[in-house]
């Protein structure tokens, strides 16, 4: 067992470097003078020059709205915010989805593949968040596909269950994970109660909560799936 840890520490010190495995976002706004701010799967965050960028989020539908603040008669600015745009919009894994906003609030949606060979592949991105801390509260780490494949070979090692269970809520603690990479784990194992309990440990480490209900495929009783889903409603 300590062999193993030892091994899944240093693989994931080694691999860096590696090829972006994610989604990207870019949201902007052509405006005169006000100062925007959106909000993405509800974190809200502030808009430098009215633009953003977040990488790093999951594959799947991500609710997008853009503030812009509300003015009074006079012209000052009061608290209310005013929706310039919301939409569910679909990222895909390895894509870059850029959104603009002209200044007659007409929107302009563009898609493009990533490639660590175009320039603006190791553009830097922004985190502004004016609650959270940064995106996804510190889950900026979520294991990208490789690191990933290797922890999977590692776990498979493992021969007895238990032992497997035991690598895996070490695995949990120090990670970030995915829903459908939740799932793969979940799927290692043989025992209905031991993909509950991966479920259970690896919600509060999952950036894609919304679309933890994909976790039902991999158990096979009712009574599982409602007991992960009073779990979920317990934890929000």
């Amino acid at each position: 067992m300590k062999k193993f840890f030892t091994l899944i520490i240093s693989s994931l010190f080694s691999l860096s470097l590696l090829a972006f495995d994610g989604s990207r976002l870019s949201i902007s706004a052509v405006t005169s003078s006000q100062e925007l701010s959106v909000e993405v799967d509800g974190r809200k965050f502030s808009m430098k020059d009215n633009s953003i960028t977040l990488s790093y989020l999951t594959e799947g539908y991500h609710q997008v709205k853009v503030y812009r603040q509300a003015k009074r008669g006079n012209g000052n600015t009061f608290g209310r915010n005013v929706i310039i745009y919301t939409n569910s919009v679909l990222l895909k894994r390895g894509f870059h989805l850029d959104i603009t906003i002209n200044r007659f609030g007409k929107v302009l949606v563009d898609e493009r593949r990533m490639d660590i060979k175009d320039e603006w592949y190791n553009d830097q991105d922004d985190y502004y968040d004016s609650d959270n801390g940064g995106w996804n509260n510190g889950y900026s780490n979520v294991m990208n596909t490789r690191e990933f494949e290797t922890v999977k070979t590692s776990l498979r090692k493992e021969w007895f269950e238990n032992n497997r269970i035991t690598s895996v809520k070490y695995i949990i603690e120090k990670n970030n994970f995915t829903t459908a990479q939740v799932k793969e784990m979940m799927l290692l194992f043989t025992f209905e109660n031991n993909r509950l309990e991966i479920a259970k440990l690896a919600f509060s480490k999952t950036v894609d909560k919304n679309n933890y209900f994909l976790l039902n495929d991999a158990l096979t009783f009712s009574s599982s799936k409602d007991e992960l889903a009073r779990f979920i409603r317990q934890s929000r």
